[in-house]
């Protein structure tokens, strides 16, 4: 983990959770968040999900689906 990532999450814990769930969302939608490297992928991590055929599971944090993203400002 970078130290600008681990400064991030500090300043994400010293809030409020909606709040620190909010801000996240938000700098989600703006793009401000680092893309992950190439995804791993192998035959084993292969999934079919809804007709579609996917390189590996999909997860999602447990609270991230429950509001839609914010317009960005």
């Amino acid at each position: 983990m970078s130290l600008i990532e681990k400064l991030g999450l500090r300043a994400l814990h010293c809030l409020d959770p909606e709040q620190a769930h909010d801000l996240s969302i938000r700098a989600l939608a703006m793009g401000l968040v680092p893309l992950p490297g190439a995804p791993v992928t192998s035959d084993r991590l292969r999934r079919e999900l809804a007709g579609l055929s996917l390189p590996n599971p999909v997860g999602l944090a447990a609270g991230y689906d429950k509001t839609p993203a914010p317009p960005p400002r």
